[in-house]
């Protein structure tokens, strides 16, 4: 399923590949919650967070919103890592086309993988449904 990005995104795309020197895959807006969710190649992190998170801050500072950065892998499962560093043990699942991950954490990590409403998970399942077309995200 190709995703399209409306006019916001892709400015924001464009400004964050221009100071960072990265190439970003995929862009997430969160107005609720003043957050963009951003996927870099490979092997970018470093270079996109930039000495001491400057690149980060200083784009923050320019758009006026958070910014959450996630390294993707053709990996599925270095990618829900990445996404959840959280994970302790994770397992695919594939029913009638339809793919779901379940994963497994501690005890004290679930509140914040989840996030106050399902914020997080909401996230995090829409980023890998773009991403790896893994329809759900089942914590244990």
């Amino acid at each position: 399923m190709p995703v399209t990005f409306d006019t916001e995104t892709i400015r924001l795309i464009t400004l964050f590949e221009n100071l960072t020197h990265t190439n970003v895959k995929d862009c997430l807006i969160d107005n609720d919650n003043n957050t963009v969710y951003l996927i870099i190649d490979e092997g970018e992190i470093g270079k996109a967070i930039g000495k001491n998170g400057a690149s980060v801050r200083n784009t923050e500072n320019m758009i006026k919103k958070d910014i959450r950065i996630f390294e993707f892998s053709n990996d599925i499962e270095r990618f829900v890592k990445n996404l959840i560093p959280q994970v302790n043990s994770l397992k695919f699942k594939q029913d009638d086309g339809n793919n779901s991950v379940e994963i497994w954490l501690d005890k004290k990590d679930k509140a914040v993988v989840i996030g106050r409403e399902g914020r997080n998970l909401k996230i995090f399942k829409e980023l890998l449904q773009r991403n790896h077309d893994i329809s759900d995200v089942v914590v244990r």
